[in-house]
């Protein structure tokens, strides 16, 4: 949630979003933790509330009445858990022992990483470690953020820019620098490329209402998106890391799995269309005006896609928005299930943006794009206990620069 540890005097949704703007004035972020430590003000010990619910839950905090708190849920099927201690931390440490032990990553990757969107090229991550190493400073791991890959396709590598990427791990390693390479939720639409082909044919893939493939843009363009809520989907997306853990990868962050949509096929061609209409007028008045700028603007993560695809689970059919917030973290525990046969007996770095509580079983969480801010870098060192107390001990965030 935006804000500090006190939540006090503010409303809030746990609907996990890709919002890179950390605003006290927002009111979700990427994750879904709803577990909250109330302490009354005549001292009388600590009170834990664990709402467990897969979809939106939306808080108002003393912002209506500074003495009441009140929450909702999307829907009235959610499990309500209430902890009680004399103090906080006996309240968080049973919170903690309910929920399950966390994931603990190799001692590695506890060093220094350096992780920013824009290294193009293995030349760029060598400099990286060149210049480290020139000033004398500590370096333990490298982020790669989507550049690596061929036309930004999941588990392809671009041979001209990392024309031998197991060669470049192997030399880093050889310094005592990991790589750790991102993978996106999203699958690119390619006839031509096998893990794209294989998801369809297996039927791995989230669809609409009518049976096909739900598709929606991101980095690469038109993507399918894996049902992470099937087993089966899990275990395959799992295994296609093996592309990446052959040439000596230790670790993976994974992004874009709220999962994060630019624009559906359908909503931008609607946008065309009246976008077409209005270039045909000489003079756009600011009802028409500012109506283009919400349309475009309102292309991303629109709710209306986020209600047009669907999963399959033991239960039956369901629609995405009802359980959107399991999504990224049922993306990390098919992640972290993998490693146990990929990379058997070995430690694996692994975390991820979009989460839930339960997902810290599998792997880390970032917390996130952040940008050269005091009140983004303060915002990060308040979000690192709570997410801690949420079962999350390995966390951290990522400056960006766009070039």
């Amino acid at each position: 949630m935006p804000r500090g540890l006190n939540k006090r005097g503010w409303h809030y949704e746990t609907n996990n979003t890709d919002e890179s703007e950390h605003g006290e004035n927002r009111l979700s972020y990427y994750a879904a933790h709803n577990f909250l430590l109330i302490s009354p003000a005549d001292g009388s010990g600590c009170i834990g509330i664990f709402v467990d619910f897969p979809g939106k839950v939306s808080y108002d905090i003393g912002y209506t009445r500074h003495d009441t708190l009140r929450f909702a849920t999307a829907e009235p099927d959610y499990a309500l858990c209430l902890i009680t201690a004399p103090a906080a931390a006996e309240v968080a440490k049973k919170f903690r022992q309910l929920i399950g032990p966390s994931y603990i990553p190799p001692k590695w990757a506890f060093g220094l990483a350096q992780s920013r969107f824009g290294y193009k090229t293995e030349a760029d991550i060598r400099e990286v470690a060149a210049q480290y190493k020139a000033n004398g400073l500590p370096l333990d791991m490298i982020c790669m953020d989507i550049d690596y890959m061929q036309s930004y396709a999941d588990f392809t590598i671009d041979k001209a820019r990392f024309p031998d990427l197991g060669k470049l791990a192997a030399d880093l390693k050889a310094e005592g620098i990991r790589l750790v390479p991102i993978i996106d939720a999203g699958i690119r639409c390619d006839d031509n490329d096998p893990v794209c082909r294989e998801g369809l044919e297996k039927g791995y893939f989230c669809t609409k209402e009518d049976g096909t493939p739900f598709v929606a843009a991101v980095w690469p363009g038109k993507a399918y998106f894996t049902d992470f809520l099937r087993p089966e989907a899990r275990a395959w997306f799992g295994r296609q890391y093996k592309a990446l853990t052959d040439l000596g990868i230790e670790g993976f962050w994974n992004d874009m799995n709220e999962p994060a949509l630019f624009y559906s096929p359908e909503r931008l061609k609607a946008f065309f269309e009246n976008a077409a209409a209005l270039s045909r007028k000489d003079n756009l008045d600011q009802n028409d005006f500012f109506g283009l700028v919400r349309s475009v603007m309102g292309l991303m993560n629109a709710p209306e896609d986020y209600r047009s695809f669907y999963h399959d689970t033991a239960a039956g059919r369901v629609r995405h928005d009802r359980v959107h917030n399991l999504y990224g973290g049922c993306m990390t525990r098919a992640v972290g299930e993998a490693f146990q046969t990929l990379r058997p007996g070995q430690r694996t770095l692994l975390y991820c943006r979009s989460s839930i509580i339960g997902a810290h079983r599998w792997g880390g969480i970032w917390l996130g794009d952040n940008h050269s801010s005091w009140s983004q870098l303060l915002a990060n060192i308040q979000m690192m206990p709570a997410v801690q107390m949420c079962g999350f001990l390995y966390s951290g965030a990522r400056f960006v620069r766009f070039q």
